[in-house]
């Protein structure tokens, strides 16, 4: 028999968590449409998978490609990490319903206004399958742009009949194949979203048989119309539950969850939320959380990763600066800083940063010099606050105002969110997850950092099993392809299965590992270790080049 690609002689981890076996993969019309020993079999293309691990594709179930895919449909941050399929419209974003209002309150990211001829996302999709992709995409609709829709940017709570018609506008988006609702509870205008009105809208997704993925609020944040129990364990987390609860949703998932941030005073709070999420399922609520596989948040030019609110720049940075060189109004600064509450200082969610020095952890807050360039005291490059105030002899706020003053403003920073996300991974409602959009342009060329985790958060998961083995590679096999599939309902992805799609990852386990890391600048560079990549049956990935195919679909709801 011909087929139109054959995998031999791999180690085939077919997805569901068993033992690797050897067997050869044929392909035939974008399905597998063989798995076993193939002696005389024929196929126009060949790939020798000796000492290789031949897995289904990767599927991303959190990043933010919506309006990335449009610019770089080939996406090769996404695909050189065997990533054949990702889910959008993430943290209550999503690329539709918008029109030329919403556009001029807020835009989309990475793509001009000018060059958005969609309202729905039905339109979003023909835009998509017009232009081609490399990968395949599943978008949901998200809560912030339903609102900004509905309400424009007010900042208050909605009345029922703003409801109702934030319900129509959800209930065309799941017509038009969305998988759920998104919220940003963590950002505006999301976070002035009372309870019952995410449960209203989770509703109409329940209809539709969809999920309900959540940016939680802040863990210091206050949760509007929670009647939960006071003093719950992780306040953000009981309103996801409450919400999966109330609306009776297929699926609730804890985006980019963090259970034990180095700012938390209980130090076994991460096994509290494991609890929580393991006693909500016996329950019978279906919760899982994505994690991203790394302790560290993004890198971001100042003031991005600030301890100032955008009040406190609304006159911008340089009259800030000013303020920082005066004794009088910088001791003012300080003690609101140290004392106020995050609302009253004009956050509409706490900011890490403040926190960890409130709590004294500069040693988790991580000062970078600007990209391709150098600070003026190169002697604080890639030092943590903790290390700079003591060479300063200062505390860690005084260090940080200093620093700014002396370098004017040009510093990028990072801090840590999680003592150990990595071993979150272990969770066996945990998957790992990206939370980048796909960008191209890698080392020399690049012009800004890349969040390590968009360009190299799978190789990182793989490599993690490699050194510390606290699951088997199988099982993390599993936890980024069947796993994210059973969660977003793919009933004929996510396995190394006979008639199912040909999503499949070729990679070394033994070299296999990311390329942008924060030791080395947070600089895009493409992972090791990957050597193949197909989707749909056709070669996207081939000897660690984009061959430049776009089978990628749209996978519209219901799948």
């Amino acid at each position: 028999m011909w087929f139109d690609l054959i995998i031999k002689n791999g180690r085939v981890m077919d997805g569901t968590g068993n033992p690797w076996f050897h067997a050869d993969v044929a392909i035939k019309d974008g399905k597998i449409s063989k798995i076993g020993r193939l002696v005389t079999e024929k196929a126009a293309t060949i790939i020798n998978a000796s000492n290789l691990v031949v897995s289904p594709g990767f599927i991303d179930i959190h990043n933010h490609s919506d309006t990335s895919l449009l610019v770089n449909p080939n996406m090769e941050s996404k695909t050189m990490q065997g990533i054949t399929t990702e889910m959008n419209g993430h943290c209550g974003g999503s690329p539709a319903p918008v029109n030329k209002k919403t556009l001029e309150i807020k835009g989309l990211r990475v793509i001009p206004k000018e060059d958005v001829d969609w309202t729905t996302l039905g339109g979003y999709f023909q835009r998509l399958e017009k232009q081609g992709i490399s990968q395949n995409v599943i978008t949901q609709v998200g809560h912030g742009t339903v609102r900004l829709h509905v309400m424009g940017d007010d900042r208050r709570t909605a009345t029922e009949s703003e409801i109702e018609d934030m319900k129509e506008l959800v209930r065309a988006a799941m017509e038009y194949g969305a998988v759920g609702l998104s919220t940003g509870l963590a950002y505006s205008p999301g976070c002035y979203a009372h309870t019952d009105e995410i449960v209203e809208l989770a509703k109409v997704v329940a209809e539709y048989d969809g999920i309900y993925n959540s940016h939680l609020r802040d863990a210091c944040s206050k949760v509007l119309g929670w009647t939960g129990e006071k003093g719950a364990t992780y306040e953000a987390v009981n309103e996801a539950i409450e919400i999966g609860r109330r609306s009776g949703v297929r699926l609730v998932q804890l985006s980019h969850l963090g259970s034990q941030p180095p700012s938390s005073r209980d130090p076994d709070l991460s096994n509290k939320v494991r609890k929580l999420i393991d006693d909500s399922r016996k329950e019978g609520i279906n919760v899982t959380t994505d994690i991203l596989p790394s302790n560290w948040g993004s890198v971001a030019p100042w003031p991005g990763r600030s301890v100032f609110s955008p009040a406190y720049l609304a006159d911008g940075k340089d009259k800030l600066l000013e303020k920082l060189g005066d004794p009088t109004q910088r001791a003012q600064l300080k003690k609101e800083l140290l004392t106020k509450l995050p609302s009253e200082m004009g956050f509409e969610n706490t900011t890490g940063r403040l926190l960890l020095i409130r709590e004294g952890r500069g040693d988790c807050i991580w000062i970078f010099p600007p990209f391709n360039g150098h600070m003026k005291n190169q002697e604080y490059e890639y030092k943590t606050l903790e290390e700079i105030a003591e060479m300063k002899g200062k505390d860690l706020l005084d260090s940080l105002f200093d620093l700014l003053i002396e370098e004017e403003g040009n510093i990028s920073i990072t801090n840590k969110v999680m003592d150990d996300r990595l071993g979150q991974l272990a969770w066996t409602t945990a998957m790992p997850s990206s939370d980048g959009g796909g960008i191209e342009k890698t080392g020399s060329e690049a012009i800004k950092r890349a969040r390590p985790s968009a360009y190299g958060g799978f190789p990182e998961a793989l490599a993690w099993v490699r050194e510390k083995g606290l699951v088997t590679l199988e099982n993390m096999v599993r936890k980024m392809t069947s796993m994210p599939a059973g969660a977003i309902g793919l009933k004929d992805r996510g396995l190394l299965k006979e008639g199912f799609w040909a999503d499949v990852t070729v990679f070394n386990p033994v070299t296999v590992k990311s390329g942008c890391t924060y030791e080395n600048d947070a600089r895009p560079e493409y992972p090791e270790g990957i050597p193949y990549v197909i989707v749909n049956g056709q070669l996207i990935i081939n000897d660690s080049e984009h061959t430049g195919a776009r089978p990628g679909k749209v996978l519209r709801h219901p799948f």
